[in-house]
């Protein structure tokens, strides 16, 4: 077997590490904070839609010591760029205010 045989059968998501995508929110009501991660190629929907994104990725995340939900929306073009995002029941916040 050739040693490009699998990057040639897999294509670009095997030479592609950026597949991983990360979000960070945050909880309106107590303020914990969320870290998500979303694997473009295994956790989006297909919309088979011809106008608006081409997939897209829901989420309901609830905390440990909340019944609040906090429900998560994004969209993505068919090249998996993330065109749309939003949030209901907190907010997004950047990996610093999470580290933080």
């Amino acid at each position: 077997m050739s040693p490009n045989f699998f990057k040639k059968l897999f294509g670009k998501r095997e030479e592609d590490s950026s597949g991983l995508l990360w979000i960070y929110s945050q909880c309106d009501e107590c303020g914990e904070k969320f870290k998500t991660l979303i694997r473009k190629y295994n956790d989006l929907s297909p919309t088979y839609k011809e106008e608006g994104p081409a997939f897209i990725f829901r989420k309901e995340l609830i905390g440990s010591s909340c019944h609040n939900r906090i429900n998560l929306y994004l969209g993505f073009d068919k090249n998996y760029r993330k065109i749309s995002e939003e949030i209901t029941g907190g907010h997004f916040i950047a990996k610093e205010e999470y580290s933080s």
